[in-house]
C-alpha cells in the first residue's frame, strides 16, 4: 500500500495517502473563572445539532497490553484534574505530558460490528460496554504513563431525551464531565444516517466520546472550556470547542487503528470511517458551508480523524497547537 496517514510505522497498516489541508491566544490567571466552573457540566457531543495491524504473518499476532485486567465501569470516579492558573490551563492544552505518549498497537478487541438501527437497548448496551473495555485497553498505557488516572465510563442507552448531571439532552451521543459517563441515544441512527449504514460508524462515534473522557482525565477538557469562557468572545469560545472536538476525532481514529487487526478493519473500510467524520461536520449538519460553530467543518473533522488513523503518537493529535485553519 501507499504511504500511511502519519508515516510508515513497522507492523501497522498504511491506510492511503497522508492527509492534506489548507496557538490559542494567551491570557491572564483563571482563578475567578475556575471558581465559577467548579462543578461545571461540560457536555461533549458527537456533533448533532447541539450539535491489518499485524506484527507477524497469519494468526501470529502479538497483541499489546493483553495482560492488563480492565476494571469495571466506575460510576463514582475521582474528580477530573483542574488547572489553578491560566498558565497551567494553557500547559494542559499545548504541552500536556499525554502528548509525549504512544498508544499500543495492535490491541485485542473482541467487539464486533452491530446494526445500531435494529439492535435492542440491551444489545446496544452490551456492545458499547464491550467496546469500552477495548478503549480502556488501548488508552490505559499512555494515560497512566503521563501521570494521570484512567476511568472506565458506563454507557447509558436512552431514547429521545435524557436528563443527566449535565442537564437535558435530546437525541445524541455524549460524554458528561459532571459524572464522567457516556450516553448514547437509540434514536441517533434516524438522524445521522451514516451511523446506521456503516458498520464501524457507531464505534467511531463512541471512540470520539471516549476521546472526551480522555480529555477530562488529562485536564484538557476543562482547560479548553475555561479559556474559551475567559476570552469573553464567542468566536474564541467556539474555536476552543472545535479544537476539543477535532482532537476527540483524532483520538477516535487512533483507537480504530490500534484495534484494526483484531476487528478485521480493511483498507476498503476506511472510506466509511472517514464518511462518519464528514457526516457530523457542522456544515454537513446545518447545510451551511460557511457556518462557524462548535464542532468543526466536515473537512476539519475528516482531517483529524484521518490523522489519528495514521499514527500511534498521541502528540499528533495536539489540535490546540495547530493553525486555526485546521480546526475551522
Amino acid at each position: 500500500m501507499g504511504a500511511g496517514f502519519g508515516g510508515a510505522q513497522p507492523g501497522l497498516p498504511q491506510y492511503g495517502p497522508a492527509p492534506q489541508m489548507p496557538g490559542p491566544p494567551r491570557r491572564n490567571p483563571l482563578r475567578t473563572v475556575l471558581l465559577g466552573m467548579i462543578g461545571l457540566c461540560l457536555l461533549a457531543i458527537a456533533g448533532l445539532v447541539i450539535t491489518n495491524l499485524a506484527t507477524g504473518a497469519g494468526s501470529e499476532v502479538s497483541y499489546q497490553n493483553d495482560n492488563f485486567k480492565v476494571p469495571p465501569p466506575d460510576t463514582s470516579p475521582p474528580p477530573i484534574p483542574q488547572p489553578k492558573t491560566e498558565a497551567e490551563a494553557e500547559a494542559f492544552l499545548t504541552a500536556n505530558p499525554f502528548y509525549d505518549q504512544t498508544t499500543p498497537a495492535p490491541v485485542r478487541c473482541n467487539s464486533r460490528p452491530i446494526n445500531v438501527a435494529t439492535a435492542s437497548d440491551k444489545q446496544l448496551a452490551a456492545h458499547f460496554d464491550g467496546l469500552m473495555e477495548c478503549l480502556i485497553r488501548v488508552w490505559q498505557p499512555p494515560v497512566t504513563k503521563a501521570g494521570f488516572q484512567i476511568v472506565r465510563p458506563s454507557v447509558t442507552i436512552y431514547g429521545d431525551e435524557i436528563t443527566t448531571k449535565c442537564g437535558t439532552s435530546d437525541v445524541n451521543a455524549f460524554y458528561c464531565s459532571a459524572d464522567q459517563q457516556v450516553y448514547f441515544s437509540n434514536q441517533l441512527p434516524k438522524y445521522v444516517t451514516i451511523v446506521a449504514e456503516d458498520k464501524w460508524a457507531a464505534d467511531v462515534v463512541m471512540a470520539h466520546e471516549f476521546g472526551h473522557a480522555l480529555q477530562g482525565r488529562t485536564g484538557i477538557l476543562i482547560s479548553s472550556a475555561a479559556l474559551g469562557q475567559l476570552s469573553g468572545e464567542k468566536s474564541t469560545e467556539l474555536l476552543f470547542s472545535r479544537r476539543s472536538e477535532t482532537q476527540a476525532d483524532c483520538f477516535s481514529g487512533m483507537f480504530m487503528r490500534s484495534v484494526s487487526v483484531s476487528l478485521g478493519i480493511q483498507q476498503s473500510d476506511v472510506a466509511g470511517i472517514l464518511a462518519t467524520y464528514k457526516a457530523v461536520g457542522d456544515d454537513t449538519l446545518t447545510g451551511n458551508p460557511k457556518v462557524e460553530a462548535s464542532h468543526g467543518l466536515a473537512r476539519s473533522r475528516v482531517y483529524w480523524g484521518n490523522t489519528g488513523l495514521g499514527t500511534s503518537d498521541v502528540g499528533k493529535c495536539n489540535t490546540f497547537s495547530a493553525p486555526a485553519s485546521q480546526v475551522r
